[in-house]
């Protein structure tokens, strides 16, 4: 998803539109490195994803609608590296194709404070801010993205604490193979930024095509950067729609 000049919903190097690739589990060595996008590689562990980008869960089939909930995690500052990047999103394609469409927060901390946005984004174009959202840490907010009719598809969000809420029509042509619900390293200006330290939050109530996602594990994705995970998805819950995130970086 976007950059912060302003993103793009990458997984496997979308910043510059590319497709999700796999590396079978046995040619996997963890961490796959974005090099500016064209060779940013996802690799297929046992029965789950690791990306240096993504986190969270995809499933696969035709969507013409995604539905997410989630509570926006706090971003605090860490030892090093201090401006950090993260956004939370529901979309539609992106995880085998080249298209996406998308919309949800952004939760940074850079410049010695945390701030918050909402946004929406269909690539390969960056990021639209949404002023008339606020967005705070703890805030409940539903998204979704559906098709209308032909290459016509509707674009939601709200946050259901402050009631504020926009929508938008918008043209896009991707074929409709992949739903997603995941919390991002942001990409700025072009390549992947390093992960916000984020609280512990939930996506929930998740629906595709106006049903439960069933989400399994086969669709969990591990976001792994220089070895290390800094975001872990927790099993998916009973009904198979909804799923924690937890910051597991080491500072």
């Amino acid at each position: 998803m976007g950059h912060k000049t302003l993103r793009s919903a990458v997984i496997a190097g979308l910043a510059a539109g590319l497709a999700f690739a796999f590396l079978p589990a046995a040619a996997a060595t963890g961490t796959v490195a974005a090099s500016n996008g064209t060779n940013h590689v996802i690799s297929h562990i046992k029965s789950a994803f690791q990306s240096s980008n993504w986190s969270g869960y995809a499933v696969t089939g035709t969507f013409t609608t995604a539905v997410g909930h989630w509570t926006v995690p706090t971003v605090s500052r860490t030892s090093n590296t201090p401006n950090r990047f993260s956004s939370q999103w529901v979309g539609i394609d992106g995880f085998n194709n080249q298209n996406l469409i998308q919309t949800g927060t952004e939760a940074d901390f850079t410049n010695g404070r945390a701030s918050y946005l909402a946004w929406w984004e269909i690539l390969p174009a960056a990021e639209t801010v949404i002023p008339g959202i606020t967005v705070h840490p703890g805030d409940s907010m539903t998204a979704s993205v559906t098709k209308v009719s032909g290459t016509t598809w509707h674009i939601s969000i709200a946050n259901n604490s402050t009631g504020q809420s926009f929508t938008i029509n918008r043209t896009y042509r991707g074929a409709g193979t992949s739903a997603e619900w995941i919390e991002e390293a942001t990409s700025v200006n072009g390549q992947i930024g390093p992960p916000a330290k984020f609280s512990t939050f939930s996506f929930s109530n998740l629906t595709a095509n106006n049903a439960s996602p069933h989400l399994t594990t086969a669709g969990e994705i591990f976001l792994v950067q220089n070895g290390v995970t800094f975001s872990t998805p927790s099993n998916p819950n009973s009904s198979g729609n909804g799923f924690s995130v937890t910051y597991t970086g080491t500072n």
